[in-house]
């Protein structure tokens, strides 16, 4: 019983006492002044009447008749006549109802007045005694309705008391309740601060809540920026702060092998000509300056043609642009302005020789290896250093062609309207080959029957905002698939489609209509596509839509934002997959292995899981294993499943 119930009972308790006792008096001394008029009432008539009888002729019948006017002219249980020896002469009793008042009232609080007597004289003599008992039947009547009275009175009183102390008691327990509720909270992995309470005794408590939970902020803060830096050293040029080769290379691996990828892309490196000879020239401090205006004018560039990119420095000379759905076409475009930018540097006085840098570039398709991509563009880079203009490519034998945005719609609206979609399923295994759930992939049937993934037709998609409708078929899907396999189910959907209006709504119906079912879902959603704040804020009433129906939270593709982690854990995020980008070779890179370690770290003092994607090799795995991963996914589940 909680506290606030004991002091409630104990109000109520000490409220019925008093009123029942007030009660229980107000009733008996009604009681006592009935019966003392009664008595005084029939002490007057026995006065009267003996006084009549020893001024009247002492016949029988005129004490009879006597009697019987008196008895005739009040209300009376008895009158009665006595002479000088005792005998009774005369008497006379009611014979009226039993009183309008309850039996068990009657009972229960007795009227027994004494009866009213008085002497009889003759003369000097005493001739006999008159006893007369007041009647009390119409004494209960008055003694029950005004009881009644009382009682209601009372009850309304007591009433009125018990709304006024309960909303006495909700005021006080507002501040208590918050400072359970931030308890509560805080046991949940969110962090709350509370105004402190105006009740002097709690204000103490809520002061120390409030301080305990900055505290713990801090902490978690503190130890999110070190890691946040310790990523940054591990994954980042120090002097350019773009993602170092080791990055890069783990981005490549996945765009060509990650089922939600793109199709196909392009593959960008600018290469300073002779930079140890423009170093020899001008110096270190200006070659740096250098280094770093390329940098920044190829982050401008490519940002304005293709947000999406992956920009590195992959070594002393060379940069690296991965650019995911783009074709040869607007790969020549893009160098072009690369080389105009270049062009700009030498003009503003950052290196003295023209040209500044020789650009290759080649396509790829999903499903090559990142070895054979990288000579085709080491071929293009050598030849680029001899022409002019310092730019060559390769289009690869079957060039990527990226389609246009209407002929996407029409394709992917005649699919919604057939239902022409399914799930193909790929397990995540638990760090010791345990099956963890089922990650499931959208497939659109095309016009020709053919299966297209959601790497060919989701950027399109999202580009013409039509993910919400694929996001809540997918879901549709996955329900209906929940019947038929055992095991959990995670979906992928965008965080474009938390904008839609309409997303929300439909995501509560399917899961209302899932019940009991939803409890085997897991739903995430992809970091790259999630900003620092906006974009969490937005999560916030997903969240809460997912944890209503009992569904599980998770974030993919994390690592790139991982200053956003302190506010994962206030939106019940039950866990995180770890980019690919960070797992690719994991076992010769100790920066990665002391980020993945970090991160690991915090996640289990939030409750989540860290689940690793794109996993390749035995290698890898025992490493994340012994980093303590919660699980692993990617090409070695795959192998190991079908070796098993």
């Amino acid at each position: 019983m909680s506290l606030l119930t004991r002091l409630w009972l104990s109000v109520l308790v000490a409220m019925l006492t008093a009123l029942s006792g007030s009660f229980a008096v107000s009733v008996l001394t009604a009681r006592n002044y009935l019966a003392q008029q009664l008595y005084a009432q029939a002490g007057d008539s026995a006065a009267s009447l003996a006084l009549s009888m020893s001024q009247q002729t002492k016949n029988p019948a005129m004490r009879e008749l006597l009697v019987s006017a008196l008895f005739d002219s009040g209300h009376f249980e008895s009158i009665s006549y006595f002479d000088i020896n005792g005998k009774l002469e005369v008497v006379r009793k009611t014979s009226a109802p039993a009183p309008s008042a309850p039996a068990w009232f009657v009972s229960l609080v007795p009227l027994d007045p004494a009866p009213g007597e008085a002497l009889v004289s003759d003369g000097w003599r005493q001739a006999g005694k008159v006893e007369v008992r007041a009647s009390a039947r119409y004494a209960y009547a008055e003694l029950w309705n005004g009881t009644l009275k009382l009682a209601f009175t009372q009850g309304s009183i007591g009433v009125l008391l018990c709304l006024a102390v309960g909303l006495l008691m909700r005021w006080t327990q507002k501040p208590l309740r918050a400072i359970v509720e931030q308890a509560v909270a805080i046991g949940f992995r969110r962090f709350i601060t509370l105004p402190e309470p105006e009740v002097p005794e709690l204000r103490v408590v809520g002061r120390a809540m409030n301080s305990m939970v900055l505290r713990v902020q801090a902490m978690f803060a503190e130890q999110a920026a070190r890691i946040e830096e310790l990523r940054n050293d591990t994954n980042r040029d120090a002097l350019t702060r773009m993602p170092n080769r080791s990055l890069f290379m783990g981005g490549l691996r996945e765009a060509l092998h990650d089922e939600q990828a793109a199709p196909g892309g392009a593959l960008v490196v600018a290469r300073v000509i002779d930079l140890a000879g423009i170093n020899r020239r001008i110096g270190r401090e200006r070659t740096d300056i250098l280094i770093q205006a390329c940098a920044s004018m190829l982050s401008d560039v490519v940002q304005q043609h293709d947000d999406s990119a992956t920009i590195a420095r992959l070594n002393g000379a060379e940069f690296g642009i991965l650019l995911p759905a783009l074709d040869a076409h607007g790969s020549t475009q893009l160098c072009e302005r690369l080389l105009e930018g270049f062009a700009r540097l030498y003009r503003q006085e950052y290196v003295d020789r023209e040209p500044v840098a020789a650009i290759g570039w080649t396509v790829y398709r999903r499903g090559e290896e990142p070895g054979s991509v990288m000579l085709r563009l080491d071929a293009c880079l050598m030849q680029a250093e001899s022409a002019q203009p310092p730019l060559a490519g390769n289009a690869g034998e079957t060039p990527h062609v990226a389609a246009r945005s209407e002929e996407w719609r029409s394709r992917i609206e005649a699919a919604l309207l057939m239902r022409a979609f399914h799930l193909a399923f790929f397990p995540v295994l638990r760090i010791d080959g345990a099956l963890l759930h089922r990650e499931a992939m959208l497939r659109m049937q095309d016009v020709d029957g053919q299966p297209i993934t959601a790497g060919q037709f989701m950027p399109a998609a999202s580009r013409l905002a039509m993910t919400a409708q694929l996001d809540l078929l997918t879901l549709e899907l996955a329900v209906t698939q929940l019947d038929e396999k055992e095991g959990d189910i995670a979906v992928n959907l965008s965080p474009l489609s938390l904008a839609n209006p309409a997303f929300l709504p439909g995501v509560r119906a399917i899961l209302d209509a899932a019940g009991r079912r939803a409890q085997r879902l897991w739903v995430e959603l992809s970091e790259r596509g999630i900003g620092e704040s906006g974009g969490l804020d937005e999560i916030a009433g997903f969240a809460a839509v997912l944890s209503q129906h009992g569904c599980k939270l998770g974030i993919e593709h994390f690592g790139r934002h991982f200053a956003a982690m302190p506010r994962l854990h206030a939106l019940s995020v039950d866990y995180l997959k770890l980019d690919g980008a960070f797992v690719a070779e994991i076992e010769q890179n100790e920066g990665n292995q002391r980020f993945v370690k970090a991160v690991v770290d915090v996640a289990r003092s939030l409750e989540i899981q860290v689940i690793a994607e794109r996993v390749a090799t035995e290698a890898e795995w025992q490493t994340l294993s012994a980093l303590g991963v919660t699980g692993v996914t990617g090409p070695a589940v795959t192998a190991r499943q079908s070796s098993d």
